[in-house]
Formats: C-alpha cells, sequence, structure tokens
C-alpha cells in the first residue's frame, strides 16, 4: 500500500478516507475513536470523514504494515 499524501487544511495536515480503498478506510474506521474523524469546510466544499495526518501514520506504520507483513508470512 501507498501512504497518502496529506491536504494542508486550516494549518492542519489531513487526509480523507475516501482517498483509501474501501478495505483499508474500513480498517482504519474500526480502529479509532470515533470522535477522530471530523467533517471540515474548505473553499465551499464539505470533507467528510477527514482524520489528521498523524493519526493515519501511525495507524499505517503500526498497524497497517504489520498487519500485511503477517499476511505475507501465511502466504508461503
Amino acid at each position: 500500500m501507498t501512504k497518502l499524501i496529506p491536504l494542508n487544511i486550516h494549518g492542519e495536515m489531513v487526509i480523507e478516507l475516501a482517498q483509501l480503498t474501501i478495505d483499508q478506510a474500513n480498517d482504519l474506521r474500526s480502529w479509532l475513536p470515533k470522535e477522530s474523524i471530523r467533517q471540515i469546510e474548505f473553499q465551499g466544499m464539505n470533507l467528510k470523514e477527514c482524520v489528521l495526518f498523524e493519526t493515519y501514520d501511525y495507524w499505517f506504520k503500526t498497524h497497517h504494515v504489520l498487519s500485511r507483513a503477517y499476511e505475507s508470512i501465511l502466504d508461503f
């Protein structure tokens, strides 16, 4: 999986869950507390389901990458 590039909105680095595949977005949603997912208005657009990039980055490094490595081990 390729790591997403964050959006800088109002001085915060965020990602939209819509940028992820459905499986990845569901995995991240289930891992996060509900209050971590926010809605952000930016330049007249309403961006739904945004999370801070640092939260996504932590999940990517610890949860998603480790689970993928485990799956690869089982493939042998």
